[in-house]
């Protein structure tokens, strides 16, 4: 059984398991793992031989050699003429964000609006009850 209580059927001699770890790494997967725990099995006889210390050090026997200097390849000519130009980026649909964003402290210390016709605060002249009154 899982972590999540999904249950799932380990084949050792096939080296299959229903998760489908066991097949894609060739190594076995925590489910194979429990099975061979339990049965008292090495676990390298069912890795693949890709994990074994000689493929890996036959990985860096081919020595790789750099390339020359820039300067010293021979290009054809089909290929200098060539001009790559970056790919056209297409903008993304809806509006456009502002170019700056607002940081915290100016949510928090915004200054609230003052009529222009009786000094208060809270409203605007146009929305001001006194300035029926004037």
């Amino acid at each position: 059984m899982d972590v999540e209580q999904r249950r799932n059927i380990v084949y050792m001699q096939k080296g299959e398991c229903s998760c489908k770890r066991f097949q894609v790494d060739e190594i076995p997967c925590p489910h194979a793992m429990t099975v061979l725990d339990y049965t008292h099995i090495e676990a390298p006889k069912y890795c693949s031989a890709y994990y074994t210390k000689e493929y890996f050090k036959k990985t860096y026997e081919v020595p790789v050699n750099p390339l020359p200097d820039e300067i010293t390849w021979d290009l054809p000519t089909e290929v200098l003429d060539n001009v790559v130009l970056p790919p056209i980026v297409k903008g993304k649909p809806g509006r456009t964000t502002k170019s700056r964003r607002k940081e915290l402290y100016e949510y928090l210390y915004t200054k609230t609006v003052t009529c222009g016709l009786c000094g208060k605060q809270g409203h605007n002249r146009r929305t001001c009850r006194n300035a029926q009154d004037n």
